[in-house]
């Protein structure tokens, strides 16, 4: 069945000539007055949506020279910090005695809950452009800013390497703790006579793992797989 449904003003014939209110023409009119206003207002709201990425992205473009073709990890990290601590200037004018913009205190509140946001997702893995890549730093660079060409550009996730030391630490602490647990169990089972049945079970029961040794051993396994990716 063909589809007749007009979608656009250039559709309608005699569109400025009188129209009856009840008419099929007066239908078609208001349909395509609504699909318009629909399609702008999800338009509107996907460049909201993506300006946040939009600013970033450029961010980092201009922060890397352009003598680079690529940062290292240690100058991403600079970066990232860079970025998180871009309104500190600005934070800090609020903070002074002899500051005038008492009044604007609702914008020091934004920028500090923006800052307290963005240092969690470092935490958890702060999402930047790929700039470890010279083929996708190439494409940065072209980039105008443009929302419709953004997915060209690969982005990777880095979290803060204090983050990680931290994980390291837990995993080396959780791998002594599992170490000594298992050495614990091998000493008690040497105690115990594997003749009688009674104390074969006590073996048993010896041998099976606590709620915590189980806890601590898959917590170190995630924290194991978490620091190889970030590695």
């Amino acid at each position: 069945m063909p589809n007749n449904k007009r979608h656009t003003f250039k559709q309608i014939k005699n569109k400025n000539s009188i129209i009856h209110p009840s008419s099929r023409k007066a239908a078609q009119l208001q349909r395509i007055t609504l699909r318009k206003d629909r399609l702008e207002r999800d338009k509107a709201r996907r460049i909201s949506e993506a300006q946040p990425i939009v600013e970033r992205l450029l961010w980092f473009r201009y922060a890397l020279d352009d003598a680079f073709p690529c940062a290292t990890k240690a100058e991403v990290y600079d970066l990232i910090e860079l970025y998180i601590a871009r309104n500190d200037d600005d934070i800090s004018k609020f903070d002074s005695p002899k500051s005038v913009h008492k009044t604007k205190s609702s914008k020091k509140f934004l920028l500090d809950a923006l800052k307290l946001k963005e240092k969690r997702e470092y935490m958890e893995g702060f999402e930047i452009p790929n700039l470890l890549d010279p083929k996708n730093i190439k494409i940065l660079r072209q980039w105008d800013g443009d929302i419709n060409s953004m997915s060209r550009i690969k982005t990777i996730r880095i979290e803060d390497p204090n983050n990680i030391n931290t994980l390291k630490t837990t995993a080396q602490i959780l791998a002594k703790k599992e170490k000594q647990n298992r050495k614990s169990n091998q000493n008690s089972s040497k105690h115990i006579i594997n003749n009688s049945t009674m104390e074969n079970d006590q073996t048993s029961m010896s041998a099976q793992p606590t709620i915590d040794e189980l806890v601590n051993s898959i917590l170190l396994e995630e924290i194991q797989v978490k620091i190889k990716i970030c590695d």
